[in-house]
């Protein structure tokens, strides 16, 4: 089976697609590292950029695995809540844009009669003040941040949150990731999940995703238009 065709089987399945947000709506994870940089640096420690898009952007590890990884004597939990507000100013002062491809694709899954929702490792007051500046916050029924989920991704709570706003079974929704973390995830809440590719992950397997697509314009073209 070809991508169109499994990217149609997908897609006929659906009533709602659950977005993850960094690196999939929103060109941010530079931004959540650059707020992290800057709490270790207050600490003596220089977090490495390329560690980072695998140990954190991808794998999910996060501050807890830095520390780990570098035998810091940090708290991660604080850690956390001092990256927070650093990374909220970017997101509302604007630094942080959809990717250009996205008005289009939600656009055109509107006009398809799919629901969307957003799932994603960062709150929900820092994701809706991105949309809200791109225009874009009313494409979406449903948004949950990590500030309302006991567990973030691989755990699959963000998504079993999402399905339960949404009143939808697993099989009726389709999830769009970019990262190992988010397909464990989706996998682990028995949704179908499409992964796109970033420069950060062309070299992952993502064996276990449905769908792998090189890019957010690859799955624009598999979007059916649809009624103007």
């Amino acid at each position: 089976m070809n991508k169109r065709e499994s990217f149609t089987e997908l897609f006929n399945a659906a009533l709602a697609v659950i977005f993850d947000f960094d690196g999939v709506i929103a060109d941010s994870e530079r931004y959540h590292f650059l707020a992290y940089r800057d709490v270790f640096a207050r600490y003596g420690h220089t977090v490495d950029e390329r560690e980072y898009y695998k140990y954190w952007t991808s794998l999910g590890l996060g501050p807890r695995g830095e520390i780990e990884r570098h035998h810091l004597d940090l708290d991660p939990t604080a850690i956390r809540d001092e990256k927070r507000p650093t990374f909220s100013e970017y997101c509302r002062s604007g630094a942080i844009r959809v990717y250009n491809e996205i008005p289009a694709i939600l656009d055109r899954l509107s006009r398809a009669g799919l629901v969307l929702a957003v799932a994603s490792g960062t709150s929900k007051e820092d994701i809706t003040a991105v949309l809200d500046t791109a225009g874009l916050r009313g494409y979406f029924s449903v948004i949950v941040g990590c500030d309302e989920i006991p567990a973030i991704k691989p755990a699959p709570d963000v998504f079993l949150a999402a399905m339960k706003r949404l009143e939808m079974k697993p099989s009726e929704c389709l999830v769009i990731e970019d990262a190992e973390k988010g397909v464990t995830a989706a996998r682990a809440a028995r949704v179908p999940v499409i992964v796109v590719r970033t420069n950060e992950t062309r070299a992952i397997d993502f064996s276990d995703a449905d769908l792998v697509l090189d890019s957010l314009a690859e799955l624009l073209t598999l979007i059916p238009e649809g009624p103007s």
